[in-house]
Protein backbone atom coordinates (compact mmCIF):
# COMPACT_ATOMS: atom_id res chain seq x y z
CA UNK A 1 0.00 0.00 0.00
CA UNK A 2 1.38 3.74 -0.29
CA UNK A 3 1.07 5.92 2.36
CA UNK A 4 2.25 9.42 3.96
CA UNK A 5 4.67 9.69 6.74
CA UNK A 6 5.81 13.38 7.63
CA UNK A 7 4.91 14.75 4.47
CA UNK A 8 6.89 12.40 2.32
CA UNK A 9 5.45 9.19 -0.14
CA UNK A 10 6.31 5.67 0.95
CA UNK A 11 5.11 2.37 -0.40
CA UNK A 12 5.13 -0.64 1.97
CA UNK A 13 3.80 -4.38 1.79
CA UNK A 14 0.15 -5.23 3.48
CA UNK A 15 2.43 -6.37 7.02
CA UNK A 16 4.58 -3.27 7.13
CA UNK A 17 7.84 -5.46 6.48
CA UNK A 18 8.75 -3.52 3.76
CA UNK A 19 8.88 0.47 3.92
CA UNK A 20 10.68 2.34 0.52
CA UNK A 21 10.39 5.76 -0.01
CA UNK A 22 9.94 7.06 -3.34
CA UNK A 23 11.90 9.93 -4.85
CA UNK A 24 9.56 13.66 -4.16
CA UNK A 25 11.49 16.69 -3.29
CA UNK A 26 11.96 16.89 0.59
CA UNK A 27 11.20 20.37 0.78
CA UNK A 28 7.43 19.73 -0.37
CA UNK A 29 5.16 18.00 1.74
CA UNK A 30 2.36 15.23 0.14
CA UNK A 31 -1.03 15.49 1.29
CA UNK A 32 -3.28 12.74 -0.64
CA UNK A 33 -2.26 9.31 -2.30
CA UNK A 34 -4.19 6.60 -4.54
CA UNK A 35 -3.31 3.68 -6.32
CA UNK A 36 -4.03 3.78 -10.07
CA UNK A 37 -6.54 1.79 -12.02
CA UNK A 38 -2.83 -0.15 -13.25
CA UNK A 39 -1.85 -1.20 -9.48
CA UNK A 40 1.59 0.10 -10.54
CA UNK A 41 1.03 3.91 -10.68
CA UNK A 42 0.14 5.87 -7.58
CA UNK A 43 -1.21 9.60 -8.35
CA UNK A 44 -0.61 11.89 -5.11
CA UNK A 45 -0.74 15.54 -4.44
CA UNK A 46 2.06 17.62 -2.87
CA UNK A 47 2.83 20.85 -2.46
CA UNK A 48 4.68 22.81 -5.15
CA UNK A 49 5.79 26.40 -3.92
CA UNK A 50 3.17 26.79 -1.55
CA UNK A 51 0.28 24.83 -3.91
CA UNK A 52 -1.01 21.56 -4.55
CA UNK A 53 -0.65 20.05 -7.49
CA UNK A 54 -1.34 16.18 -8.98
CA UNK A 55 1.34 13.71 -9.13
CA UNK A 56 2.09 10.56 -10.82
CA UNK A 57 4.58 7.75 -9.84
CA UNK A 58 5.68 4.28 -10.40
CA UNK A 59 5.21 2.28 -6.65
CA UNK A 60 8.01 0.75 -7.44
CA UNK A 61 10.04 4.24 -8.11
CA UNK A 62 11.16 2.81 -11.45
CA UNK A 63 10.23 6.54 -12.67
CA UNK A 64 10.40 9.72 -11.30
CA UNK A 65 7.57 11.47 -10.76
CA UNK A 66 5.02 13.18 -13.12
CA UNK A 67 3.27 16.55 -12.95
CA UNK A 68 0.12 15.40 -14.38
CA UNK A 69 -1.99 18.56 -13.13
CA UNK A 70 -0.73 22.20 -11.74
CA UNK A 71 -2.62 25.06 -10.52
CA UNK A 72 -2.69 27.99 -8.76
CA UNK A 73 -4.50 27.19 -6.00
CA UNK A 74 -4.99 24.10 -4.10
CA UNK A 75 -5.93 20.34 -4.91
CA UNK A 76 -7.65 18.07 -2.41
CA UNK A 77 -10.35 15.49 -1.74
CA UNK A 78 -8.89 13.29 -4.57
CA UNK A 79 -11.63 10.46 -5.12
CA UNK A 80 -11.11 6.99 -7.42
CA UNK A 81 -14.06 6.16 -9.63
CA UNK A 82 -15.04 2.65 -8.92
CA UNK A 83 -13.38 1.37 -12.55
CA UNK A 84 -10.49 2.84 -11.68
CA UNK A 85 -10.03 5.25 -14.63
CA UNK A 86 -10.67 8.85 -13.29
CA UNK A 87 -10.08 10.33 -9.81
CA UNK A 88 -12.46 13.77 -8.96
CA UNK A 89 -11.23 16.61 -7.26
CA UNK A 90 -11.26 19.86 -5.68
CA UNK A 91 -9.17 22.43 -7.20
CA UNK A 92 -8.96 25.67 -5.14
CA UNK A 93 -11.96 27.17 -4.34
CA UNK A 94 -14.63 27.27 -6.95
CA UNK A 95 -13.60 23.81 -9.62
CA UNK A 96 -14.59 19.89 -9.06
CA UNK A 97 -12.34 18.32 -11.84
CA UNK A 98 -12.68 15.13 -12.74
CA UNK A 99 -8.74 13.62 -14.69
CA UNK A 100 -8.78 10.86 -17.33
CA UNK A 101 -5.97 8.23 -16.41
CA UNK A 102 -6.35 7.14 -19.14
CA UNK A 103 -6.82 9.93 -21.76
CA UNK A 104 -4.38 11.65 -19.17
CA UNK A 105 -6.78 14.89 -19.66
CA UNK A 106 -8.32 16.76 -16.71
CA UNK A 107 -11.65 18.91 -17.09
CA UNK A 108 -14.01 21.05 -15.25
CA UNK A 109 -17.07 19.13 -14.91
CA UNK A 110 -18.82 22.18 -12.00
CA UNK A 111 -18.08 25.15 -10.79
CA UNK A 112 -19.39 25.52 -7.00
CA UNK A 113 -17.86 26.98 -3.26
CA UNK A 114 -15.78 25.58 -1.57
CA UNK A 115 -14.27 27.13 1.84
CA UNK A 116 -10.51 26.06 2.07
CA UNK A 117 -10.52 25.42 5.89
CA UNK A 118 -13.16 22.53 5.19
CA UNK A 119 -13.11 19.35 3.66
CA UNK A 120 -15.90 18.25 1.35
CA UNK A 121 -16.91 15.02 -0.30
CA UNK A 122 -17.29 13.33 -3.62
CA UNK A 123 -18.80 10.01 -4.23
CA UNK A 124 -19.29 8.35 -8.06
CA UNK A 125 -22.12 6.14 -8.84
CA UNK A 126 -21.63 2.29 -8.98
CA UNK A 127 -21.28 2.27 -12.59
CA UNK A 128 -19.92 5.99 -12.62
CA UNK A 129 -22.76 7.68 -14.29
CA UNK A 130 -22.94 10.53 -11.45
CA UNK A 131 -20.37 12.18 -9.27
CA UNK A 132 -21.93 13.54 -5.96
CA UNK A 133 -20.80 16.76 -3.90
CA UNK A 134 -21.51 18.89 -1.31
CA UNK A 135 -20.28 22.64 -2.04
CA UNK A 136 -21.64 25.64 0.08
CA UNK A 137 -24.29 27.27 -0.72
CA UNK A 138 -25.31 30.36 0.93
CA UNK A 139 -23.16 29.56 3.56
CA UNK A 140 -24.40 25.94 4.24
CA UNK A 141 -23.30 22.54 2.20
CA UNK A 142 -26.42 21.06 -0.28
CA UNK A 143 -25.66 18.09 -2.47
CA UNK A 144 -24.93 18.80 -6.18
CA UNK A 145 -24.87 15.48 -9.27
CA UNK A 146 -23.03 15.63 -11.75
CA UNK A 147 -24.24 14.00 -14.96
CA UNK A 148 -20.96 12.17 -16.56
CA UNK A 149 -22.99 10.89 -19.69
CA UNK A 150 -25.17 14.45 -20.13
CA UNK A 151 -22.66 16.66 -18.91
CA UNK A 152 -25.09 18.58 -16.51
CA UNK A 153 -25.28 19.56 -12.87
CA UNK A 154 -27.93 19.63 -10.78
CA UNK A 155 -27.81 21.27 -7.09
CA UNK A 156 -30.29 18.15 -5.49
CA UNK A 157 -30.86 19.13 -1.83
CA UNK A 158 -30.79 23.44 -2.56
CA UNK A 159 -31.73 23.89 1.36
CA UNK A 160 -31.15 25.85 4.15
CA UNK A 161 -29.92 23.30 6.07
CA UNK A 162 -26.61 21.16 6.17
CA UNK A 163 -26.65 18.45 3.20
CA UNK A 164 -23.54 16.67 2.76
CA UNK A 165 -21.87 13.19 2.63
CA UNK A 166 -23.28 11.95 0.24
CA UNK A 167 -22.97 8.10 -0.71
CA UNK A 168 -24.52 6.05 -3.70
CA UNK A 169 -26.27 2.69 -2.43
CA UNK A 170 -24.27 -0.35 -3.99
CA UNK A 171 -26.91 -0.78 -6.66
CA UNK A 172 -27.24 3.11 -7.65
CA UNK A 173 -30.94 3.59 -7.28
CA UNK A 174 -30.44 6.00 -4.05
CA UNK A 175 -28.39 8.66 -2.79
CA UNK A 176 -27.69 9.26 1.08
CA UNK A 177 -26.65 11.57 2.93
CA UNK A 178 -26.55 13.54 6.02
Amino acid sequence: FALIIRGQLFVSDAKAKYLQKLDTPSNERVSEVLWGKDNKTIYFTRTNRGWTDLYSISGDNSSKERLIYRTESNIKNLTKSNKGDKIAFIEGNHNVMLYNMESDSAERIAEAEFWSFQGYDISFSPEDDYIAFDAMNHFEPDIYIYSVKEKKLRNLTHSASVDENAVFSPDGKYLYFL
